[in-house]
């Protein structure tokens, strides 16, 4: 795990965040209240009580570490704005996609509060011109995860197959996190843009789009195989760039086949983050026994506020 201590809980440390106190309708208090706390906790909590955990997923649309650069071009107000949904969305654990570098991820997950992982993907040589803004350049698009501290994790190998020998595309980041004795493996991806259903499938100019985002969703197969081989809980997360809980769609059935099947945690949902588009791209995908992790009815949705991110956050609870 990681070198900074687990602290002892009964539910996650959150310098910044909800308590467990909270959750269940108690506040903390000072004096006689606070006394009181531990014990009406411990005649409420039922037997087995464990600690939750949030995990969420945002694509944060071109997050350069300087003011001004990159694809959006960030003023300091909006890097604020940004670290205020943060806290908004009040996570343990953040995956996030479409940051450029650590010092990035950084202008809005404080070391003080938060560590920071990254894929070690290189960044693209050359870098192509931003779509929207042609004099910018995009260097690198990288998945990772921010851990609350007091999160306990350890760091794994990148997956990055989910590359397909293409400087452009994602590697998947890949962490344990631990939770009051129990472990859940989570994989941060950003996948292929451009082959979002069924009508794109049909274009001969998404062919080649569509054949990389095939590739990927079998190595995603392959993880999670692999994942249930070691009898490990985990959770796929990210951008998939894909509507999974589509009928009939052959990505889903490529990565959860009916001998091995997952659970797609945004199915049955609809999104609220732009209108045009009520389908999930962002999704949260549960294997090896972590769907019935999942604290029932926990799954959320951050509501857009402004052009930028371009994406909204997607969480559940897990204990």
């Amino acid at each position: 795990m990681s070198p900074t201590p687990d602290l002892p809980r009964r539910c996650p440390a959150r310098p910044m965040g909800r308590s467990c106190l909270r959750r269940s309708g108690l506040w903390m208090g000072t004096g006689l209240q606070a006394l009181l706390i531990p014990v009406i906790l411990a005649l409420a909590a039922p037997a087995g009580f464990a600690g939750e955990i949030r995990i969420a997923t945002w694509n944060l649309e071109h997050l350069d570490d300087t003011e001004g650069e990159g694809c959006v071009g960030r003023k300091r107000a909006d890097y604020r704005a940004l670290g205020e949904r943060i806290a908004e969305l009040d996570a343990d654990v953040v995956a996030f996609q479409e940051v450029e570098n650590p010092a990035a991820a950084r202008r809005v997950f404080p070391g003080a509060d938060w560590h920071v992982e990254m894929s070690s993907r290189p960044a693209m040589d050359p870098p192509r011109p931003c779509r929207e803004n042609p004099a910018m350049s995009l260097g690198h698009l990288g998945t990772g995860f921010a851990i609350r501290r007091g999160i306990s994790y350890r760091r794994h190998g990148d997956l990055a197959d989910l590359g397909m020998g293409n400087p452009f595309q994602r590697w998947g980041t890949d962490i344990t996190v631990g939770v009051d004795g129990r472990e859940l493996r989570l994989l941060s991806v950003h996948l292929a843009s451009g082959c979002w259903s069924r009508k794109q499938d049909g274009e001969s100019r998404r062919r080649n789009t569509c054949a990389i985002l095939r590739g990927q969703m079998r190595s995603l197969r392959a993880w999670a195989d692999a994942r249930r081989a070691e009898g490990a809980a985990f959770v796929i997360l990210g951008d998939f760039n894909r509507r999974l809980a589509l009928p009939g769609d052959w990505a889903w059935r490529l990565l959860s086949p009916p001998g091995a099947p997952l659970r797609l945690l945004t199915r049955g949902v609809a999104s609220r983050c732009n209108p045009r588009y009520p389908a999930f791209i962002d999704h949260l995908v549960a294997g090896g026994g972590a769907g019935a992790l999942q604290v029932q009815g926990s799954f959320g949705e951050l509501p857009r506020r402004g052009r930028h991110p371009d994406h909204c956050a997607v969480w559940a609870d897990f204990r």
